[in-house]
């Protein structure tokens, strides 16, 4: 999917990093989120997984250990056996079936980079991005 700055992903992209930034842990609860999350495909939402955990591979996890948690060690783990992002994958059919299992290993995952920028890019819309 190209970097559309008004794709879905984009969008998830730009509100996971703003809810955490702004509420902490609690972006958890946050209606929205987890709306936005849940209308966002699998593969949107595996591509910002694989990402946030490369990127946070090397970082200790502070959250309260729980399902979410335990499921960012694994992403974490996983990530850290490839030298480069564009080798390291999320597949599919390994996405816990409970969206907020993934949803707090997104956030889990996010707090934990050292660079959130860098982790999750968002592209700013351009007057001549829009028809």
């Amino acid at each position: 999917m190209p970097d559309n700055p008004d794709s879905p992903l984009q969008s998830l992209r730009r509100q996971l990093r703003e809810h955490l930034h702004r509420h902490g842990r609690r972006s958890l609860g946050s209606p929205f989120l987890n709306a936005l999350w849940n209308l966002t495909g699998p593969g949107p939402r595996a591509d910002c997984l694989r990402r946030l955990a490369w990127h946070a591979r090397h970082q200790k996890l502070t959250w309260p250990t729980s399902r979410g948690t335990r499921y960012a060690a694994d992403l974490q783990q996983a990530a850290r056996l490839h030298s480069d992002l564009a080798t390291f994958a999320v597949p599919l059919d390994s996405l816990p079936e409970d969206s907020g299992q993934q949803l707090e290993a997104a956030l889990v995952l996010l707090a934990a980079c050292p660079d959130r920028r860098s982790a999750l890019p968002v592209e700013i819309a351009e007057p001549h991005d829009t028809p």
